[in-house]
């Protein structure tokens, strides 16, 4: 932390070229971090600071402080705090209100860190309020799927209204097939004649994104999650789901690791995620259609090794999201057999 600023550039490999990374600010720290730890000097005066690869293979941060003057027969005190420990957000906070700047940036929140906090605050109070984390992480999913209700209702009315001009635009790409500029001019008359914007279906899924990474994040770099419990098997949400296909879902004594560890959470994501694709509407191009029918899958192994909390959020919201899209459906009248129309 140097110039009011943190910095993560800093990386293991870069040491291991032999070439120290040093810095001077008036008022920071340095320290080693990784997920969930923290080990930081921060003297209290300017500093110049380095990261080293020690010859002996160890790495170390050092710093040393500015020239000083000492008048013969007085004396000069220098102060510096060491911080060892986890990265726990209320913890950081008390140290930065005792002198230690944006210590707090230890962890590293990402783009969204304005939008990260007050989620971060609101997943800990629900989690004290109900006394169980994965049960916290259900009630914050409802709370973002209820927010983000109006848009994604929004998303659907644009969704049925390009599904009501959709003999229209057939008709006009019929009638001008071999005219194409021709062609997007007058389905772009159509959509103004009706009062339809195209790109209102995309405007939902972009406010929407934001959203889901700052999720993502916050539940990515929880120490509060660290060995929380949630229900039956689930006894570490920081960790994978344990109940893996290969090892018989525990009854073997072993633990696959990486994409191999598919446990029910993963299973419960791609089949969730399956039928969610399978209730939007069919896209025109059958090499997408196959794509978004394929990617459930994929995501299925590729968030096999990722914490049980993260997978934890994905499935309720992918069972929210089915079920309001079902509701949705049935408001505006329109069918499954609408939106996938059967080849003959």
């Amino acid at each position: 932390m140097f110039g009011g600023k943190a910095n993560y550039s800093v990386n293991w490999k870069d040491l291991d070229q032999g070439t120290p990374e040093s810095f001077t600010t008036d008022s920071g720290w340095l320290g080693f971090t990784d997920k969930y730890w923290l080990t930081a000097l921060a003297p209290q005066a300017g500093m110049t600071g380095e990261f080293r690869r020690s010859p002996s293979g160890g790495y170390q941060g050092d710093y040393a402080l500015g020239t000083a003057t000492v008048a013969p027969g007085q004396t000069l005190t220098t102060q510096t705090r060491l911080f060892a420990g986890a990265k726990e957000k209320s913890w950081l906070d008390r140290y930065e209100e005792a002198g230690i700047p944006k210590l707090s940036k230890s962890i590293d929140w990402g783009w969204f860190e304005w939008f990260m906090r007050p989620i971060f605050s609101l997943l800990l109070f629900l989690f004290h309020a109900t006394g169980n984390f994965g049960v916290a992480i259900i009630c914050l999913t409802l709370i973002v799927r209820a927010i983000m209700f109006p848009i994604a209702q929004k998303q659907f009315q644009s969704m049925a209204a390009m599904r009501k001009i959709q003999p229209k635009m057939k008709a006009l790409q019929e009638r001008f097939k071999d005219d194409k500029q021709r062609q997007q001019q007058e389905i772009l008359k159509l959509y103004q004649a009706e009062k339809i914007n195209p790109a209102a279906g995309c405007l939902p899924i972009l406010l929407q994104i934001p959203v889901f990474y700052a999720l993502y994040k916050v539940l990515m770099v929880s120490v509060e999650m660290r060995h929380q419990p949630f229900a039956l098997w689930i006894h570490d949400l920081s960790a994978p789901d344990p109940a893996t296909v290969l090892n018989l879902f525990g009854l073997l004594n072993f633990t696959p690791h990486g994409f191999l560890a598919i446990g029910v959470l993963p299973i419960l994501l791609g089949v969730t995620m399956f039928i969610q694709f399978k209730l939007n509407p069919q896209q025109m191009d059958p090499v997408q259609q196959q794509m978004f029918s394929i990617m459930p899958w994929i995501l299925m192994f590729v968030m096999a090794p990722f914490a049980a909390g993260l997978q934890l959020y994905w499935t309720v919201s992918n069972i929210l999201t089915i079920c309001q899209q079902w509701w949705l459906y049935k408001r505006y009248d329109l069918h499954y057999s609408d939106t996938h129309p059967v080849k003959t």
